[in-house]
């Protein structure tokens, strides 16, 4: 072929969150919100030291703390269509991941609280790709030269010169040196991923009663993130005929990892216009976090990835409101809203000019919204239900099977669940959930087009395309204790 397909820049293994939330942010914070998918207005446990912090004074004099566990069972996919290089496959990931906990303490006195907050905040997962990805798979084969014009010309000439001894007219013969040329038979690659992430947040504030409906809050928040990578791409040439030997093998191997800290601040309103009505709006300034990259052994794939090298992957800005009423006094609705203003931080750390991505103009915002009830059965038993529905602030454009792969696509989730009053100072909760992409969202992404571009170079049209899908279940057990 006379147009390489060597890809020579790669963001790898970048793990997306589970359930709602931003890109890179979970709002997932506790037991209680799996049950129902909507806590901004709640009052009742502590952990509103998340979601709406400006309401502690109103929590009972003493101590409240909350802990959780969230066992997240996930499953991600990238399938392959009409693609003649890697063929028409299924890649998928299913780790669990067991433990995701989080923590929150509140002493309230009179009419003002202070508080502390320990959350994964961010993605924090691991995505095991066994069979590797489509991408990594094609640099497998472009490691031993399918591509490359001195492989495809003796390919293409040898089966030439058989097809004209075989008797084929020279249109015949050119177009079987054209399919030689073109055909991977003589180069198989293989290749493996792994991803994990962790991003957790420790928060420190306080809160202040103004007036019987009226409270504010402030917060410190101080975030630390860890990204590691491990791979590796092996690529094969087995074609030895005609004196034409090119056989080969090359393996690249990636190990590194990223970290980072930052530092934000937050305030939070609540307004209680009258004992049924619950009004919150919580603003959260942006994480700047700058990685930096550490290479382990010198496995830099090849030279992809530099050792010291730093690159931003900020935290965003965050607003959420909520809305809650008490409806009777066994049922209670709530209303939530929430941006994420993903397009005002820098994501430099996902620029790719291989793929034509460039963060600042593939990255909006995202937006989600919530709805949820609780009934209280009996005064020990609470049941829950609610719904979220999240739209990811990443252009189609900007999808790269190796980096972040279906971002873009729409997420529904589903929470329900029960709480359990053991006693007055203890609650107990349990939440099962579901999420999911509303839709298989079938692309072509930047590397079938630059696939496609290649093969129309010599005259061959293909339309290859990926179609990726996520889905989430997620356990969640909490207890909520007060003295």
């Amino acid at each position: 072929m006379k147009k390489g397909l060597f890809f020579s820049s790669l963001i790898l293994g970048l793990v997306t969150p589970a359930t709602a939330g931003g890109i890179f942010y979970n709002s997932n914070q506790s037991a209680e919100y799996i049950r129902m998918f909507d806590r901004n207005s709640a009052v009742d446990s502590a952990d509103i030291v998340y979601y709406n912090m400006a309401a502690t004074p109103r929590l009972k004099d003493g101590w409240t703390f909350n802990f959780s566990d969230q066992m997240i069972f996930q499953r991600a996919t990238v399938a392959t269509i009409g693609n003649p290089v890697v063929g028409d496959r299924l890649y998928k990931s299913d780790n669990p991941a067991l433990v995701v906990p989080n923590f929150y303490l509140a002493y309230k006195k009179d009419n003002w609280a202070g508080f502390l907050g320990v959350e994964t905040i961010g993605a924090t997962a691991i995505r095991e790709w066994k069979q590797g990805l489509p991408t990594l798979d094609l640099m497998g084969k472009q490691l031993v030269g399918y591509g490359q014009d001195y492989t495809s010309q003796v390919i293409g000439a040898d089966a030439y010169a058989v097809a004209i001894q075989g008797g084929a007219t020279p249109a015949q013969a050119s177009a079987a040196a054209l399919a030689a040329g073109l055909s991977t038979q003589y180069f198989p690659s293989n290749s493996y991923l792994k991803g994990s992430s962790y991003y957790v947040a420790i928060r420190v504030g306080g809160a202040m009663q103004i007036n019987p409906t009226f409270s504010v809050a402030v917060a410190g928040r101080y975030v630390t993130s860890q990204q590691a990578i491990v791979g590796s791409v092996d690529g094969y040439s087995t074609y030895n005929q005609f004196n034409h030997d090119l056989t080969d093998h090359k393996r690249l191997v990636i190990d590194k990892v990223d970290k980072a800290t930052g530092f934000s601040g937050e305030v939070g309103f609540n307004y209680t216009p009258n004992p049924k009505t619950v009004v919150s709006l919580t603003y959260e300034m942006a994480t700047p976090l700058n990685f930096k990259t550490t290479i382990n052994d010198g496995k830099d794939g090849g030279g992809l990835f530099v050792d010291g090298s730093k690159a931003h992957l900020d935290l965003p800005q965050v607003v959420r409101f909520g809305f809650g009423y008490q409806m009777t006094p066994q049922l209670r609705l709530s209303l939530g809203a929430n941006a994420y203003l993903e397009s005002s931080v820098n994501f430099g750390m996902l620029d790719n000019p291989m793929f034509g991505i460039n963060a600042k103009r593939s990255y909006r915002n995202t937006y989600e919204e919530s709805a949820a009830f609780e009934y209280q059965v009996n005064p020990r038993w609470l049941v829950s239900f609610g719904v979220n529905l999240n739209q990811i602030g990443q252009n189609p454009d900007a999808t790269v099977d190796i980096s972040v792969p279906g971002a873009h696509a729409n997420y529904m989730s589903e929470g329900a669940g029960f709480q359990y009053t053991a006693s007055e100072h203890m609650k107990v909760n349990v939440g099962l959930a579901h999420t999911a992409f509303m839709n298989k969202y079938q692309f072509a992404d930047s590397g079938d087009k630059q696939l496609q571009a290649s093969f129309a170079s010599q005259g061959v049209t293909i339309s290859p395309t990926k179609q990726y899908n996520k889905e989430y279940f997620i356990l969640a057990f909490g207890v909520d204790f007060h003295f």
